[in-house]
């Protein structure tokens, strides 16, 4: 989160925090005028029948009815009380036999003031789930712009194909495999470590392994391609790149694959210091088809993910 956005949400909270106190403030004042006097309701008759009370307004609610006025003497005192609705229309009456003005209202004029007062509480929390959600969308487009201006997220992708034969060690994804065949190549010819390479480089726009491997280059040869990996995964580093994912098809006819993956993975993962999960493998076969149907290739594709750190 940014200070900028970060201020804004505090400016926010601020706006709705002192609302509500000025809510809760003007609906107290209102509710407690300064000088009223609150008499009981014995007090209240004493004072009818002396002639002390000059107007009455009677506000009706459920179970019983407010009283609030003016009394004579003292002048201009102002009164409240609450009467049961039992008591109310024989006081109704006892007023009005004494010629005292009375208004009858069914709200009373500052309720508005009492309702905002019990609401608060609500407005409060709605506030704050509207500046929660603000929050977590402004997030999230703060996010994407970022993600989008940046290019954090960047992908490549691998392709090697090797020849196979008779008598040479079958190694993919940095495994030895039982087979009677293996690939023909300067290093070790593991075809997945050789594409998974080139996936790497290319997201990070660093070229392909032919460019930091060259196969004219003696020190290479018969080299194990754990160690191009390692190198990769040391330049992603330099550029402030972390592999994110990294998908894998092998295609050979035979052996079978499967059983082997989990190795694979292993030995993959620790190459390039990530996490087995961060990396899957598939197998298919060409059904057959062209050289690698026949047997006579393994070919590897690979797409690999990266993000900026």
């Amino acid at each position: 989160m940014n200070s900028g956005l970060l201020k804004k949400i505090i400016l926010i909270w601020i706006v709705i925090v002192f609302f509500g106190s000025m809510i809760w403030r003007l609906a107290s004042t209102n509710g407690n005028q300064a000088g009223e006097f609150q008499p009981s309701y014995s007090e209240f008759v004493a004072k009818v029948d002396a002639d002390d009370v000059r107007e009455v307004t009677l506000y009706l609610s459920t179970n019983s009815y407010e009283l609030q006025g003016e009394y004579a003497r003292p002048a201009n005192g102002k009164f409240r009380l609450t009467v049961s609705k039992e008591l109310g229309p024989g006081l109704l009456g006892q007023l009005r036999d004494k010629n005292v003005a009375v208004k009858v209202k069914e709200i009373r004029s500052g309720d508005w003031a009492l309702i905002l007062l019990n609401a608060s509480l609500l407005i409060l929390v709605v506030g704050f789930c509207v500046l929660l959600i603000w929050l977590i969308r402004a997030g999230r487009r703060q996010a994407a712009v970022a993600l989008s201006a940046s290019g954090a997220v960047r992908t490549g992708i691998g392709y090697d194909l090797h020849r196979l034969e008779e008598g040479r060690p079958l190694i993919v994804g940095g495994i030895e495999l039982p087979f009677e065949k293996g690939p023909v190549g300067h290093s070790d010819g593991d075809v997945l470590a050789h594409a998974m390479c080139d996936a790497l480089l290319g997201a990070a726009g660093l070229g392909d392994i032919g460019t930091h491997f060259p196969d004219t280059d003696p020190k290479w040869k018969g080299a194990n391609s754990m160690l191009f990996l390692e190198h990769a995964k040391k330049l992603l580093d330099e550029k402030h790149f972390a592999i994110e994912h990294v998908d894998a098809v092998v295609i050979t006819e035979k052996p079978k694959l499967g059983p082997h993956f989990s190795k694979m993975r292993a030995a993959l993962a620790k190459a390039l210091g990530v996490g087995a999960e961060k990396i899957h493998l598939k197998a298919k076969t060409n059904e057959g088809v062209d050289a690698i149907g026949r047997g006579e290739a393994i070919a590897a594709h690979v797409i690999a993910t990266l993000v900026s750190r």
